[in-house]
């Protein structure tokens, strides 16, 4: 009966292009982490090594960059200086040398897998807290940003927030403040990893799938993009073409996020749902005609269904509690939740 369901989800899910197809780019790697784009070179963080393909090829193949160092994790690019978090260290290498050595950055550190560079500070995650160095200093040491968290994980910056996983969430800081705090953006995820954005879409690593939320939201619902993955972590965009690391299927995928864009008769930026979460009734504001829709469980299974033109309501007293899907005939889609 599960698979039943599942089936059900996905080909109703697929049918208004919110489940993405995704494609194998390079198999049989050792436990894949973090990613990085240069160009056309692609490196990833393995197990024991940072290797790299060209996204170019017909059929990439893993070259090793380095080796022999301890389970290399987040990366980023400062001219050819390729940072990268280690076990409990930060180490850097010049990717135009011919054979790579790493050098130590900075030592001593718990367990970082995080790293963002603002400048010349490099905002690193470690235990329970955020800290950075001056990745120009002598003998950079560690400074603390935010203390207090819950074992923040994946980590990127968008202007002056710096975003983060922690627990069964996303929280952010402002940088610039003088003592910055947390604010939670998200939270009741499954076990986040990493986030990337694409304009005000945050795309995030959770432990199977990959979901999305529109930070702009005054309380964003994340809405699933690919599920059934293997541990995603690392994400990395490339025009259209997002790619990711499956850790436990030792493999880089990837899928084209402008498959998830909806036809443009219904779709506008001014179309809303709200509110959203709903007690008693939803409106859709921004629509230049009458459509039809479907309102559907996350089982797939079709609940009502009508028409409704702009600031028209949609009564959902009756529903129980949950996620909700409401589509229109010609594809455009929200996901909203019934208190």
């Amino acid at each position: 009966m599960k698979q039943i369901y599942f089936l059900t989800t996905v080909l109703f899910l697929s049918c208004i292009k919110l489940i993405a197809q995704t494609t194998d780019v390079v198999t049989g790697l050792d436990s894949p982490a973090g990613l990085l784009l240069n160009g056309n070179d692609l490196y990833i963080a393995e197990e024991g090594a940072i290797s790299k393909i060209d996204i170019t090829d017909t059929s990439p193949t893993a070259t090793d960059v380095i080796t022999r160092v301890n389970a290399p994790f987040a990366m980023v690019l400062n001219g050819n200086d390729l940072y990268f978090t280690e076990r409990n260290k930060i180490s850097k290498i010049d990717i135009t040398a011919a054979a790579p050595t790493a050098t130590d950055v900075i030592t001593g550190l718990n367990g970082p897998s995080g790293i963002v560079l603002s400048g010349h500070e490099l905002y690193f995650n470690q235990g329970t807290k955020i800290s950075k160095t001056d990745i120009t200093a002598a003998t950079p040491t560690a400074t603390d940003v935010v203390t207090g968290l819950s074992f923040p994980f994946g980590m990127t910056l968008n202007g002056n927030n710096l975003y983060f996983s922690q627990g069964d969430k996303i929280s952010k800081i402002d940088i610039t403040a003088t003592t910055p705090a947390a604010t939670d953006i998200i939270t009741g995820l499954d076990f986040p990893a990493e986030i990337i954005f694409n304009g005000n879409d945050m795309f995030i690593a959770e432990e199977s799938k990959i979901s999305k939320i529109n930070i702009t939201e005054a309380i964003p619902t994340p809405t699933d993009i690919v599920t059934g993955l293997n541990n995603p972590y690392g994400m990395v965009l490339n025009g259209n073409d997002l790619y990711f690391a499956e850790n436990a299927g030792d493999k880089i995928s990837k899928f084209n996020i402008g498959t998830l864009s909806i036809g443009k008769d219904t779709e506008s930026s001014s179309i809303k749902l709200h509110p959203n979460p709903s007690l008693d009734f939803i409106q859709i504001s921004g629509l230049t005609k009458t459509v039809n829709y479907t309102i559907y469980n996350m089982l797939g299974v079709k609940i009502n269904s009508g028409s409704i033109a702009t600031n028209e309501k949609i009564h959902i007293e009756k529903l129980s509690k949950g996620p909700y899907f409401l589509a229109f005939e010609k594809g455009h889609a929200f996901k909203f939740v019934k208190e």
